[in-house]
Order: C-alpha cells, then sequence, then structure tokens
C-alpha cells in the first residue's frame, strides 16, 4: 500500500516507453512530419533515462540505507518533502526505521557505560581475551593489583611473571586456583578462576582475580589474639594460685627477714607446707597437660588415604556408642544415600573426627525430653560431605564463632580442643568443618570432603 504510487509510476513510464516507438514509426513514412519524428526518438530516449534515473533513485536511497545499518550510521535523514508522493512514504519509513535503530544503538551505549563502570567499582581484578590474546575487557581493579596500565594483548605481561600469559590461557574453566605472585615487591595472594564461552564466532575467556591476603591476614590475626587470650586465661589461672601459695609458704619460714630455727616449726606449719607444695605439683602438672594438648595440634600424624565402605564406619560409630546411647535414652540413627557408598580418607583419623561429634552431643543432649541424634551422607559417590546433627542444647549466636578456638570451651572439664583438632583433620583432608545451630532445636556439623 505504501508504494502503490510508485508501482503506478512505473507502469505508466513502460506503457508509454511501448507506445512512443509505435508513433515513431507511424509518423516516419509522412515526410512533412519529420520533426515530429524526430522529436519522438528524442522523447523516446528521455523516457528511457528518466526511468533508469527513476529506479536508480530508489536503488541509491536503499543503497544508503543499508550503509548507515552497516557502519551504525543513525544520523542519516532522508527528504520526506518530495514531489513525489510514492518517495515520500518511503523515506518516512526509512527514517523510521533509523530512528528506532539509533534509540536501540543509545540505549545499547547505556547499558555498555553502565556496565564499564560497574565493573571498575568491583574490587575483583577482571580481564577478558579471546584466543589470539587480544584484550576486550579489562577493569581497574585488574591493574591496580598487578600494577600494570593499558594493554592490548596478554603477552605483554610478561613483565608481571615471565610464565603469567601462559598461565593465563592453561588455567581451565570453572576451576578456583590459589596462587602467590610477586609484584614489585609485594606478595599477591590470589584466588584465580575462570570462564570460557562462545559469543557469535568468537571464543572468549574471562579471569577473576580476587586478593585473599588481607583476608587470610586478618582470620590468622584474628585466630592468634584468641589463642593468646585463652592461653592467658589458662596460665593465670594455674600461675595465680601458685603464686599466692608459695608466698604463704615463705611466710612460715621467713619473718621480717629472720628464719626460724627447726625446733621452732610446728606440726601445723610442716603440714601446711606439704599441702601446699603438693598442690603447687598439681598445678603445674596441669599446666604441663595443658601445653602437651597444645603440641597435640601441631603434631598431627600425616593421613594415609584409602577407600572406606561409610555404611562400616557408621556401624562402628554406633557399636562404640551402643551402651552410651541406651543408658542416656538417645534415639540415634543414621542414613546413607546408597550401602555401596564410600569414603576415600584414613579412617582412623575421621573415626577419631566423629567420635569427638558425638561426645559433643551427648553432653548438649542431656536436659533434652526427646533426644536425637543422627548421621547421613550426600548424594555423592565416593561421599563428599558426612552431617552430624542433633536436638541438643545448642549453641548461641554469641559463641558459635568461637567453637573452632583452640582451648575455647563451655564445659566444666572440657579441654577446648576437640572440635579444633576436628578441622585441622579435615583440612589435611583437603575439606573444611563448618557448624550451624538453633539453640535447643538443631545443631549440625557438616563435614565437607
Amino acid at each position: 500500500m505504501i508504494y502503490k504510487k510508485f508501482y503506478i509510476w512505473i507502469i505508466v513510464q513502460v506503457i508509454l516507453l511501448a507506445i512512443t516507438p509505435v508513433l515513431f514509426l507511424l509518423v516516419q513514412s509522412k515526410d512533412y512530419m519529420v520533426v515530429t519524428t524526430y522529436s519522438l526518438a528524442a522523447l523516446w530516449i528521455l523516457q528511457m533515462v528518466y526511468l533508469i534515473y527513476y529506479i536508480n533513485k530508489t536503488n541509491r536511497d536503499l543503497a544508503r540505507f543499508f550503509n548507515a545499518f552497516q557502519y551504525q550510521d543513525a544520523s542519516l535523514v532522508f527528504n520526506e518533502h518530495q514531489n513525489e508522493k510514492a518517495f515520500q512514504n518511503l523515506h518516512q519509513s526509512f527514517n523510521g526505521i533509523i530512528n528506532a535503530f539509533g534509540k536501540v544503538k543509545i540505549e545499547k551505549e547505556k547499558d555498555f557505560v553502565f556496565f564499564q563502570h560497574t565493573l571498575d567499582l568491583v574490587g575483583i581484578g577482571l580481564l577478558a581475551f579471546d584466543h589470539k590474546g587480544d584484550v576486550k575487557l579489562c577493569n581497574n581493579a585488574f591493574k591496580e593489583l598487578f600494577l600494570v596500565k593499558d594493554f592490548a594483548n596478554i603477552s605483554e605481561l610478561e613483565s608481571i611473571e615471565k610464565s603469567f600469559p601462559d598461565f593465563l590461557n592453561r588455567i581451565k574453566s570453572g576451576r578456583q586456583k590459589l596462587g602467590k605472585y610477586l609484584v614489585k615487591n609485594r606478595i599477591l595472594k590470589l584466588a584465580v578462576k575462570s570462564v570460557d564461552f562462545r559469543l557469535e564466532n568468537e571464543q572468549l575467556k574471562v579471569v577473576a582475580f580476587q586478593d585473599i591476603k588481607n583476608a587470610i591476614d586478618k582470620g590468622e590475626m584474628d585466630a592468634m589474639h584468641r589463642l593468646i587470650r585463652v592461653f592467658a586465661h589458662e596460665i593465670l589461672n594455674s600461675v595465680s594460685p601458685i603464686s599466692m601459695l608459695s608466698g604463704s609458704l615463705i611466710e612460715l619460714y621467713e619473718k621480717n627477714g629472720d628464719q626460724p630455727c627447726k625446733e621452732a616449726l610446728s606440726e601445723g606449719a610442716i603440714s601446711n607446707t606439704l599441702m601446699g607444695l603438693q598442690t603447687i605439683r598439681k598445678r603445674s602438672k596441669g599446666l604441663m597437660a595443658f601445653v602437651d594438648e597444645y603440641k597435640n595440634l601441631t603434631q598431627l600424624p600425616k593421613p594415609h588415604f584409602e577407600l572406606i565402605s561409610v555404611e562400616k564406619l557408621f556401624l562402628h560409630i554406633e557399636t562404640l556408642f551402643a551402651e552410651e546411647f541406651k543408658l542416656e535414652n538417645i534415639d540415634f540413627t543414621y542414613h546413607l544415600q546408597d550401602k555401596e557408598q564410600e569414603l576415600i580418607a584414613d579412617e582412623k583419623l575421621i573415626t577419631q573426627v566423629l567420635i569427638n561429634l558425638i561426645r559433643n552431643s551427648i553432653e548438649a543432649l542431656k536436659g533434652t525430653e526427646s533426644k536425637s541424634l543422627s548421621i547421613s551422607t550426600g548424594e555423592a559417590n565416593p561421599v563428599n560431605f558426612i552431617i552430624v546433627r542433633d536436638n541438643g542444647a545448642g549453641i548461641s549466636d554469641e559463641l558459635i564463632e568461637n567453637v573452632f578456638t583452640p582451648f575455647f570451651t563451655t564445659k566444666e572439664n572440657g579441654s577446648g580442643i576437640g572440635l579444633n583438632l576436628s578441622r585441622q583433620i579435615l583440612r589435611l583432608h583437603g575439606g573444611t568443618m563448618s557448624v550451624r545451630s538453633k539453640p535447643n532445636r538443631l545443631t549440625e556439623f557438616s563435614l565437607q570432603f
């Protein structure tokens, strides 16, 4: 409908081109119409030229229109006020499409600017490059982390480390890698992760670099401060009574700088002296035991890895505590996703971890009416995690952050090394241990392998 007038005008031109030669043949045989004959011939040529021009004008407009798209030029404007109505409609359509394209282009540029500024605010270094190593994206965090300026290809990053470009190409998609890098006298501890993907016909890789040194250092400092507080508390508890008691004993044997003779000593003084010395020895032994427990934390044996039947492991735990479960009226259950499930671990060390956790759960269940204790596994085989769950007293929000701190305990006779020792054993297995608790409802220890 839009180009109806254009089609009609083309048809009229074609009809006129067909009629003109017929008239030329009719008047050619008449000598008195020589001028008319030449006029018709000239008119026929003009008609053909005009028709070619008319059609080419459309082709030229189409060429300009497609070039505008090819070069993403949204500034092109076609004249909508021409004499030919057909071209007015055509140009209106062209302008409408170009305006819509311009709006899309503006929105795309706005999104890109927003995306670029967002990337620059992110604290994680991001680097994207293609299979040739040409850089497609690099945010400010990456440049600040490695102290580099703008670069076009990852081969230019040899200034960081000779093998750094090769490392970027070799890192596998989806895997996190931890590494240390010396960059201008700074040691960087980085967590590196990459993603490979295809964008149209282009293969791209995005690599993320997160500086974990500060987080690790802060965690180590916090752990050290907690450990020092516990040490100071335990040592003062032992040293203070020893100091006071030794002062009292000295007063029995020395008054105003004079020492009484042996005959002047009463049986009570001798008895008090022996009692005081026994107390000093007892507290000294307690302090030595405390130090020995600390040594146990730092001298863990190297694990011997083997395939363990999880069902046999759980049955062994159930047998060990069967009598205690019966005496304490604890409903103990274990659940496996598959009876054939196995675990790659050191059986003795993992058994020790489970014994520690079960022992803690039994303590926590005291005072609970309906006592429930369970062990379960994940779906994977070999097993990737084990969960120990009870409905005992639980751990408050104030204490839960300290449960893995060495020598921290809420038990009257507890040593405070069981959970820390268990977590260290999990770390030797390349895993970790975590806890979540809702007091008087649920406490759950997860062993992640």
